[in-house]
């Protein structure tokens, strides 16, 4: 019985993992760090719940870190042109250019008897007792790309996901993690990460 409950206990604690992936790939001819960066954002409807966090997470981090930054958040519906964007860019002057795109949203289904609040979409909005099924988004993919300011071209890019069913909080906790470590790692901005609760 006690074997029993234990294993009951190890599926739920790996039921509750987040799982965390990064692939990136840096130009050889490319040395600099990050000093003061442009960051472009391109969103969606779906995208926002992950990428907002993310974006604030990581540029907490730029702020402990002493490197400077300004961001732009890219609507789908924007009339601006690429002229305007480049613009915006020339007049703040930084040294590096990133896009954060989301290609992907993950959502979790569940079904369950609810006897409060805390069902329905969005972790945890709506529901107020009975029967109920709630979508929870759970993780996200990004698209992440470094550029120099006149540069077409990326200089470094990289893959990244984050994926956990308790929520997106922790999938964005940890996403930032990683990508603040490959940052490191690929010699892009100094060591070690400064602002991560444990």
């Amino acid at each position: 019985m006690k074997k029993l409950l234990l294993i009951g206990l190890l599926l739920v604690i790996a039921g509750c993992g987040i799982k965390t992936h990064i692939d990136s790939n840096k130009s050889p001819d490319f040395s600099e760090k990050i000093t003061k960066l442009y960051i472009l954002v391109k969103q969606s409807d779906s995208s926002k719940p992950f990428l907002y966090p993310f974006v604030t997470n990581f540029e907490t981090e730029l702020t402990a870190k002493g490197i400077a930054f300004e961001e732009y958040y890219m609507d789908p519906l924007s009339l601006e042109s690429e002229e305007d964007i480049q613009k915006k860019i020339q007049d703040y002057g930084p040294n590096t250019v990133m896009i954060i795109s989301q290609s992907e949203s993950r959502i979790t289904h569940s079904s369950h008897t609810n006897s409060g609040f805390g069902s329905g979409f969005n972790n945890g909005y709506g529901g107020f007792g009975g029967s109920s099924s709630g979508r929870t988004i759970s993780g996200g993919t990004f698209d992440i790309k470094i550029f120099k300011p006149a540069g077409k071209n990326p200089v470094w890019r990289a893959n990244l996901s984050a994926d956990t069913p308790s929520g997106i909080k922790k999938a964005v906790k940890k996403a930032n993690e990683i990508f603040i470590e490959k940052l490191i790692s690929d010699k892009l901005i100094d060591g070690p990460a400064l602002n991560q609760s444990k």
